[in-house]
């Protein structure tokens, strides 16, 4: 890693800019050609020194305020058939089993969903619970918590 991937990597930990050629952007401050931007990020991802690369979008900036955790009790046979049903809808950005060893709760489905309002959540949540005549516990976020990772430190 050389000194221009250093100051690739610092500008991207501020955000990709905003416009219709972020690389072109990139490479323009960089004063480095866009394809040499785009073949050090492929060469950064390879060697592990980023995980992945994509948009991190803050839900309440786009008029999402309304989020919430539905906990599904889905019979197990039908498990794959919702699952894959719910991870379709857009409003839904996580589904995932879940496996239960307390028979107080045998919720067995998450999902998260978001939309603009709690009563557009509890609309879907409503026409999902009675389509396939499943029971849910709703949770909503009432607070955003960001979580930082800690840089990793150099043995």
């Amino acid at each position: 890693m050389d000194e221009i991937d250093l100051k690739l990597l610092a500008g991207l930990k501020k955000g990709i800019p905003l416009s219709p050629s972020p690389f072109n952007d990139i490479a323009l401050e960089l004063k480095i050609p866009v394809e040499e931007v785009i073949s050090r990020l492929n060469q950064l991802k390879a060697n592990k020194e980023i995980r992945r690369f994509g948009a991190s979008i803050k839900p309440n900036s786009i008029g999402i305020s309304a989020n919430a955790l539905v906990a599904w009790k889905v019979p197990q046979q039908s498990v794959q058939e919702i699952g894959k049903a719910l991870s379709e809808i857009k409003e839904i950005s996580h589904c995932y089993e879940r496996t239960t060893d307390n028979p107080s709760w045998t919720y067995n489905l998450y999902t998260v969903l978001h939309a603009q309002t709690r009563a557009e959540i509890e609309t879907m949540v409503h026409e999902f619970s009675s389509k396939w005549n499943i029971e849910y516990k709703m949770l909503y976020s009432t607070r955003d918590l960001k979580h930082l990772s800690k840089p990793k430190e150099n043995p």
